[in-house]
């Protein structure tokens, strides 16, 4: 057998029950040995790197996921045969497939001739069907995953790319290998039909020995794949317009796998051979098959109902995305952020604390530019007519239990009642967690590690039964089923659940009262596995929105959600949700919801520039996060500007290494801190004016943050001075910036080296793609270490408006991994690991904030990690919403408290 090489002395000899033979090779992810089953088969065994085995929730997480990919039809697939977990280390055994790698055997030998590639793309097509049939995405199609073995090609790791993404934050995971990867999975928002890209570039290479948009950096690749054409010279011209419908930007256009398969079958078949079944569309008449002209057209696809959108770009991917934004992306994905308060001069402004549901015209009247952050927009009590929101995004999934997304957890609001929830208002008020199905806030017993929660009287489904306190405990219980890709993100580790659990489908019968009771239909009682005084906070996710267990589907119960709030699903397909009212809500048991309008409309996956017309011709009432490209036009209109806000998305940090001399000496990091010129840093990077950040955690994050004395918008060249004599170094020193390939980041770090250079503090500038950044150089503390790296460029961004999901992760010591990708790098402080202990367990919210504080305080002045920008992004208020106000927990306009009405003057 090629390519195997015995074992060494450093190998194991076994992992669990598989007898290992001989080492196949090591990736990113893993070594896989070749083993023995008991049954005596021949296997292919991936163990895991020890990073992935570092994190308890990246574990069970990644258990679920690689075990869905079981689920798949042996149809030009290596099966997967076991995962487990061995000494904490999670394995993979597959089926042995004794042959090369495409990626090795097109790099070796050549690409493939006529016959063999036709051959290639039928078996491959048949695998990805197959792989979809189950329900899974690939998520890193690409030419080392396809393996050429005798029996023909077979698609290895189907599934496994999302398995290995529980290990990052959910603000910073993207996965695939760039050059395949569909613009959409760089927004991190990856669907089937992104493997119906990375399909076709894979052909592509099969054919030529290259990618379609070529290989190199990842912004490079990035910005090709975004904006640019691929290049199919030198591809065979009966798969050309197959292969240039399967590479479009827009989603929405490619080809399923089925259809795939089918037109590669028809296409091959000897002339006079009937086809059954449906095929894809040929090219147009006239159009030489693999000329200038070729053209794949699609099926017509019907347009919403109800929309004012073109029908022919309904449900269209990001066309021509900046490569800004999608950098962006990259960092932001799925967290929620804080909001700064600021109106125009940039000043604080003030917050009131009216809940909108108590009464919508609590705000004085507001307008301009930034109003909504702090007061309602357009009050009203007006009744009636449909919200139209256009979304950017590809629709997660209208499951209470499958979801994290911020936009998906602000509409799922509409038809699904947590146990809490954040409060409705504007400003700093919205920060209030209050209750919603339950008629309080939780009782906390036992010292923090026991919540008890009682349903309202009277709530009701949809169709008029009762809800219960069992249809809650079910609800969070099915959300930690494998097969969900989101949901039990917290729950599964905050429970005191027995060990293995993965919800009712996967470990029925198995006891849970340990983790969740219900003493009667009103009643539930969490047990936690350690103290959190801000259990509230958890519960207010989708997770606790109950299901009643007869009515669920699983996989199907997206479809048919039963309602528990003020609207019902009317209709969903991937890219559209309608909704309209639940006769059977009653407003009386709902002290939070306006419900003004009849109808909410939502239109997913729309070209950014389409989105932006919309909001400016006023045909929609929201449209998210709008592409950097149209900040400096809008804010220049005097009309556009005063209809936008500005909410904060993520902060921009610099860790100070003290691993590294002379950064090793507190008065040295402190000289670095002082230096630093932070109007200049912000002003390098912005599209947007940016504040000048005073502290670690953000404006919006309630309670007291640690004004730290350090930090100055024009840098303190005297106190750093001062602060290097005291450190033994007066004339300055030198140290390595690494920053991330990142739209801004170069520009942010010539501002750093620059205002530091003006103390002699030498700054030698270096950068990694962002993949490589977290993996291997910016990302791993003993590499820092080893490379003499003393500044690192980081971000981050809070999950809900509270302390406690957001510094944690960044200061923790616990949380760090020398060897290993870690979010916190430079902070190695057990007293700061005791007040966050602490913090955490507190019950009284004033000592509460003050712990965090002191945690922050004492992180400040080690010098060891500061703020570099509060980052902002820009919003578009809809000229005919009533109600705006931008919620602090998802960075935009809150759709419980919207309206509908005239256009605004």
């Amino acid at each position: 057998m090629a390519g195997v090489r015995p074992l060494r002395s450093s190998d194991p000899s076994s992992i669990a029950s598989y007898e290992l033979t001989g080492f196949l090779g090591e990736g990113g992810q893993g070594s896989v040995y070749l083993g023995l089953a008991p049954s005596g088969e021949q296997v292919a065994v991936k163990l895991l790197h020890t990073r992935f085995a570092e994190d308890e929730r990246a574990v069970r997480r990644f258990l679920r996921e690689a075990d869905s990919a079981r689920r798949v039809a042996e149809f030009c697939t290596a099966r997967v045969l076991d995962v487990g977990e061995a000494d904490g280390r999670p394995y993979i055994v597959g089926e042995y497939v004794d042959g090369p790698s495409l990626h090795r055997q097109v790099t070796t030998e050549g690409p493939l001739q006529a016959t063999a590639l036709a051959r290639l793309a039928v078996a491959t097509a048949t695998a990805l069907a197959a792989i979809h049939r189950a329900g899974v995405i690939h998520r890193d199609f690409k030419p080392g995953n396809v393996l050429l073995g005798p029996g023909g090609p077979r698609v290895i790791d189907f599934g496994i790319a999302r398995a290995l993404d529980v290990s990052q934050s959910v603000s910073t995971s993207v996965v695939g290998t760039p050059a395949f990867m569909a613009p959409e999975q760089f927004l991190g928002e990856p669907l089937p039909a992104s493997d119906v890209f990375a399909w076709a570039g894979t052909m592509v290479f099969a054919a030529t020995g290259r990618g379609p948009f070529g290989f190199g950096a990842l912004p490079v690749v990035m910005h090709r794949i975004m904006n640019m054409e691929p290049d199919l010279s030198g591809v065979p011209g009966s798969i050309v317009p197959l292969l240039r419908a399967a590479l479009s930007k827009d989603a929405r256009q490619r080809p399923t796998a089925d259809r795939l398969l089918q037109e590669l079958i028809r296409t091959s078949a000897p002339a006079g051979v009937p086809q059954a079944g449906p095929t894809v569309p040929v090219p147009r008449a006239g159009s030489g098959a693999g000329g200038p002209g070729a053209r794949w057209e699609p099926a017509p696809y019907p347009p919403a109902p109800h929309s004012t959108a073109p029908a022919a770009a309904k449900g269209g991917r990001r066309l021509l995305v900046s490569l800004s934004a999608a950098a962006t992306a990259l960092v932001v994905g799925l967290a929620a952020w804080a909001v700064v308060r600021l109106n125009d001069s940039g000043s604080p402004a003030p917050t009131p604390t009216a809940s909108l549901a108590e009464n919508p015209a609590a705000s004085p009247p507001a307008t301009g530019y930034g109003s909504a952050l702090t007061s309602v927009v357009r009050p009203s009590r007006e009744k009636g007519g449909t919200v139209r929101v256009s979304s950017q995004a590809l629709l997660e999934s209208t499951d209470p239990g499958d979801m994290f997304s911020t936009y998906s957890r602000n509409m799922v609001r509409l038809y699904g009642r947590s146990l809490t929830m954040f409060r409705p208002a504007a400003g700093q008020a919205g920060t209030e967690i209050v209750p919603d199905l339950a008629e309080s806030l939780g009782r906390s017993g036992d010292g923090g590690r026991t919540w008890t929660y009682r349903l309202r009287q009277g709530v009701k489904y949809q169709d008029g039964t009762p809800i219960t306190s069992q249809d809650v405990k079910y609800a969070v219980l099915r959300s930690m089923d494998p097969g969900f890709a989101q949901g039990g993100l917290f729950f599964d580790v905050l429970l005191d659940l027995p060990t293995g659990y993965e919800g009712p489908y996967k470990s029925p019968g198995t006891g849970t009262d340990q983790a969740i009771e219900t003493p009667d239909d009103r009643t539930i009682v969490f047990h936690l596995r350690k103290p959190l005084a801000t259990f509230d906070h958890v519960v207010q996710l989708p997770e606790t929105i109950p299901v009643p267990k007869a009515r669920d589907t699983r996989g199907g119960y997206k479809s048919a959600v039963v309602s528990s709030g003020p609207y019902r699903i009317e209709s969903t397909r991937q890219d559209y949700v309608a909704l309209a009212r639940n006769p059977h809500w009653d407003a009386a048991t709902d002290p939070n919801r306006t419900a003004l309008p009849d109808r909410f409309v939502f239109t997913y996956g729309m070209d950014a520039a389409q989105v932006t017309g919309l909001l400016e011709a006023g045909n929609t009432e929201m449209g998210g996060f709008l592409p950097d490209d149209a900040y400096a036009r809008i804010l220049a209109d005097p009309v556009l500007r005063a209809r936008a806000d500005a909410p904060v998305v993520a902060v921009r940090t610099l860790a100070i290494n003290p691993q590294v001399p002379p950064l090793d000496k507190l008065e040295c990091r402190r000289a670095v801190v002082r230096a630093l010129e932070l109007e200049a840093v912000s002003t390098a990077s912005r599209a947007l004016p940016e504040q000048v950040p005073t502290s670690l955690v953000p404006p919006d994050l309630p309670g007291e943050h640690y004004r730290d004395p350090g930090l100055s918008p024009g840098g303190d060249q005297a106190g750093a001075r001062e602060a290097l004599t005291r450190c033994g170094r007066p004339d300055g020193f030198s140290t390595r910036y690494i920053y991330r390939e990142l739209p801004g980041e170069k520009e942010a770090a010539q501002a750093v080296r620059d205002s530091l250079a003006k103390v002699g503090i030498e700054v030698t500038l270096d950068h990694a793609p962002v993949e490589r950044f977290h993996k291997e150089f910016g990302g791993v503390p003993a590499s820092l270490k080893k490379n003499g790296v003393g500044l690192v460029a980081k971000a981050w961004a809070p999950d809900w408006p509270d302390t406690y999901t957001y510094l944690p992760a960044l200061v923790d010591s616990r949380e760090l991994v020398e060897d290993a990708p870690s979010v916190n790098l430079t902070v190695r402080l057990p007293a700061v690991d005791e007040l966050l202990d602490k913090a955490r367990a507190e019950p009284d919210p004033k000592a509460r904030a003050g712990l965090w504080a002191r945690a922050e305080q004492r992180v400040a002045e080690e010098a060891v990690l500061v703020p570099t920008t509060w980052r902002r992004t820009l919003l578009l208020r809809g000229a005919t919403a009533t109600n705006l106000h931008v919620n602090p927990v998802f960075g935009d306009y809150d759709l419980v408290s919207m309206g509908v009405g005239a256009v605004s003057s």
